[in-house]
């Protein structure tokens, strides 16, 4: 160690001291310590321990035993079913062993009824790291169409197919896009579901076709998405859409009337769709609105793919527009169903009828107001009404607000409206103010 360096510490203090006229106190108590630390740095060492003899024990110690710790979390995974797919083969891709869970799903007598898997139709399990099957649910189309959240679990050990009330949660999903091709291909492209392709189609039709949209127009909208433990499973209402076309800019708006009902509005309050100028059933009010819903009789979560008018047996039903009829036949959902086609993308439908109205038959033209058939409860039915569904480009619309007349609004219902709408609106004009294609979940 160099220990001049060290004694010269103090001195170039005391110079720097000097030369800034430092408080003298100060540097007087401060000599003591600089001694302390030159005095330590020059004392002689003291006599060196002994050096300490270090031995290695080498000793062989049991290991615990290896045991396998059953895991405990469970997670969801989704596989898609391809043609040609049993439940089995996809448990096997899905990595399921669980074979108590396969006997249960291959003789319950529920799980044969739902368990019909299409192709294209997303199978989801609930698994543990060894494979264990602890739920599973998945959207299904029944002989209606409608669409069941089939749902199957393991309650305190045992294997059941749930038949309890699916809590599905509504969250506005919104999506803007700009037009660089084809309209349906932009669409598909934004990730719009066919469902919200079709309302948005029919909500605008009184006022253009959404197919001559051009290169450069944009469309935004805000719809309903249904989630059901985090997943989404169906797709609701279109909640507000805005189509901008050169200059012009077109708005929709929806405004449920009731807890079954509601129509489609611009930004002025003035309904967007004539409609057809007669109802089905005369007088008759909905009882169960398009949507999803709790089915009285699966009592699994579904997509009500139409209307109900609540009447008695026999009570007449008319077609509400011109049209050919393409089906009247007996069906094991609708029960004894009539389908009439009014132009080449919309279809009316009529079920559960107690009985056709005379000469109804397939190829039939029928005039607005004719007699089509009788109000009954054929088929999967819990009591005389008729289920009334419209159909564009064979996709299910809510008919109350794409082809049944839209009633004007009474003063209370326009507050009602410019409150909801304003909400709606501001969501338009965050979309508009995005330049690109986007999804934007809440």
């Amino acid at each position: 160690m160099n220990y001049r360096k060290l004694i010269t510490i103090p001195q170039k203090c005391l110079a720097r001291a000097r030369g800034h006229r430092l408080n003298w106190l100060g540097v007087v108590a401060a000599l003591p310590l600089f001694g302390m630390v030159t005095a330590f740095a020059i004392a002689p060492g003291e006599d060196k321990p002994a050096p300490v003899e270090i031995e290695s024990v080498v000793q062989q110690l049991a290991l615990p035993p290896l045991t396998s710790a059953d895991s405990q979390t469970r997670y969801w995974r989704e596989e898609a079913v391809v043609r040609g797919d049993t439940l089995a083969r996809l448990l096997n891709r899905l990595g399921v062993g669980d074979e108590e869970a396969r006997r249960f799903l291959a003789s319950s007598p529920l799980s044969r009824e739902l368990l019909k898997l299409k192709t294209g139709a997303t199978l989801s399990v609930e698994t543990n790291d060894a494979g264990e099957l602890f739920g599973l649910r998945f959207l299904n189309d029944d002989e209606n169409g409608e669409q069941v959240l089939v749902v199957a679990e393991k309650v305190g050990g045992e294997w059941r197919a749930r038949a309890g009330e699916v809590d599905a949660v509504a969250q506005p999903t919104m999506k803007s896009l700009t037009i660089t091709g084809g309209v349906t291909a932009a669409l598909i492209d934004a990730q719009v579901p066919a469902e919200v392709r079709a309302q948005l189609a029919e909500i605008f039709s009184d006022r253009f076709e959404l197919a001559d949209l051009k290169r450069g127009d944009r469309i935004a909208v805000v719809y309903e998405t249904m989630f059901y433990q985090g997943a989404p499973v169906a797709f609701g209402n279109v909640l507000a859409a805005e189509v901008t076309r050169g200059e012009r800019v077109d708005d929709a708006y929806y405004f449920a009337h009731d807890s079954e009902s509601g129509a489609y509005y611009d930004r002025d309050g003035t309904p967007l769709k004539k409609g057809f100028g007669l109802q089905p059933v005369d007088g008759a009010r909905i009882s169960s609105g398009f949507g999803l819903r709790r089915h009285p009789i699966l009592n699994s979560l579904r997509l009500h793919a139409g209307v109900d008018y609540a009447a008695p047996t026999g009570t007449p039903i008319r077609a509400p527009a011109d049209g050919v009829v393409t089906t009247a036949e007996t069906q094991n959902g609708y029960g004894n169903v009539v389908m009439v086609r009014h132009n080449g993308k919309l279809t009316t439908v009529y079920g559960h009828l107690s009985r056709f109205a005379a000469g109804v038959r397939e190829g039939k033209t029928v005039r607005a107001g004719d007699l089509i058939g009788y109000v009954g409860s054929t088929g999967r039915s819990t009591g005389p009404h008729l289920h009334f569904e419209v159909r564009v480009n064979n996709q299910p619309v809510d008919p109350a607000s794409a082809a049944l007349p839209s009633p004007g609004l009474t003063p209370a219902q326009k507050l009602a409206f410019r409150e909801k709408s304003a909400e709606l609106s501001n969501r338009l004009a965050l979309l508009r103010a995005i330049p690109v294609n986007v999804a934007q979940l809440d």
